[in-house]
């Protein structure tokens, strides 16, 4: 059975426990780690926010003893020889539970982590036996032990990465990624603090929130439709497209980085309940081989995509402009219109990409099954990835 043969509406959530929104982290921390009956916590943040501002030394300060550990060895797109690291670090200083502080390098970087430790597994040739299986009904996890250690989340970005088990831990040798469902690997908590928020540089987070955006156009465009997932992610597309040029104006706007974090809540929280399409998963091709962000990525393929659908998804998109009060123009136009608001890519091109380099990529998209697997126009050789790839470069 394929995904377009399913006839079920099915809900998939992550295992998120809890949200809290307008939370002050240092604030709230030290109630909620007493209310979980946690007493070791192992934090995990990137090394900006580590070393260029206060927020993780008054996190620290604010709990204590209670903090084991800090650590901000995570890496861009996450390298497995940090995770293990990570792992052991967390298993030697017998960590009751993780406060990952970051984006979603970090919080992809924890699930991995919790894979590892629950597994007991910390090196390469144990840990790809439970990656995902590939069955006739859709990815599987691999793993199936139950959790040994959690995740509470503080997000610094808006990419949604909080609201999914899933992880694309990198290969350094390789530079390929591969894609891990980790059972109950969803934050026992997400806390929201936009004063947090506001301290990520405002390009790295108006990128997250272009990643933010497609994650909701790809659930709103999926091959099945899903009625909550569409409804919510209607309102989340209109929160990222109406909020994101009035971040970019004053990335210190707590009222606008609540809304984008609002958009990022009603993204996530039924992400995983429809397949995504090709931009999706092919950021997670030209990532790390073009040694380019996620987030810069998803501008560019975000926008080639809406371009191939035209003329295959109008209902969808027809929704999505009547949301937005522009039912006249194109989807692809709406998101060209925003990009260059934000003097974001838009292009290959301007991602320093050359057609070389996206030739020599095609096998391994085709060899990552979500690259092909769910698109409403399908996307199923190299021709077709190729012709893909051709509408996002530059006229």
């Amino acid at each position: 059975m394929t995904a377009q043969q399913i006839k079920e509406t099915r809900s998939r959530f992550s295992g998120v426990d809890q949200v809290l929104l307008e939370a002050r982290a240092s604030e709230v921390l030290p109630r909620e780690l007493r209310l979980m009956g946690y007493e070791r916590v192992l934090i995990v943040c990137s090394k900006t926010l580590n070393t260029k501002t206060d927020v993780i030394r008054k996190i620290e300060k604010s709990l204590g003893e209670t903090v084991v550990g800090t650590t901000d060895e995570v890496g861009e797109h996450a390298p497995w020889s940090n995770i293990f690291a990570a792992a052991k670090l967390a298993k030697k200083l017998n960590a009751d539970v993780l406060l990952g502080v970051g984006g979603g390098s970090v919080i992809d970087f924890c699930k991995m982590v919790q894979l590892c430790i629950s597994e007991d597994c910390f090196e390469k040739k144990e840990v790809f036996q439970y990656k995902n299986q590939w069955t006739d009904d859709g990815p599987v996890s691999g793993s199936k032990a139950a959790p040994a250690i959690r995740q509470i989340i503080i997000p610094t970005t808006l990419a949604t990465a909080e609201w999914t088990s899933g992880g694309t831990p990198v290969d350094e040798e390789t530079r390929l990624k591969t894609l891990f469902y980790v059972p109950q690997s969803g934050p026992e908590l997400i806390l929201y603090d936009e004063e947090v928020l506001s301290q990520t540089p405002p390009h790295l987070l108006l990128s997250t929130a272009v990643r933010g955006l497609d994650h909701a156009i790809n659930t709103r465009c999926a091959v099945v439709q899903h009625p909550m997932a569409n409804t919510l992610t209607e309102e989340a597309i209109k929160l990222f497209i109406e909020n994101m040029p009035l971040l970019k104006q004053n990335s210190q706007d707590l009222k606008v980085l609540r809304n984008c974090q609002l958009a990022a809540w009603y993204t996530g929280i039924c992400q995983q309940s429809v397949m995504h399409g090709f931009s999706h998963f092919m950021v997670h091709v030209l990532g790390p081989y073009a040694n380019v962000s996620h987030t810069d990525a998803a501008c560019v393929l975000m926008l080639a995509q809406a371009k191939w659908l035209e003329g295959y998804t109008d209902e969808p998109h027809n929704a999505i402009k009547a949301k937005l009060g522009r039912p006249k123009e194109t989807l692809h136009g709406i998101l060209l219109d925003l990009l260059k608001r934000l003097d974001m890519s838009t292009t290959l091109n301007e991602l320093g990409v050359e057609p070389a380099l996206v030739e020599e990529m095609i096998q391994p998209a085709l060899d990552y099954e979500l690259v092909t697997t769910n698109n409403v126009r399908p996307i199923k050789t190299a021709a077709d990835i190729r012709a893909v790839m051709n509408l996002a470069w530059a006229d």
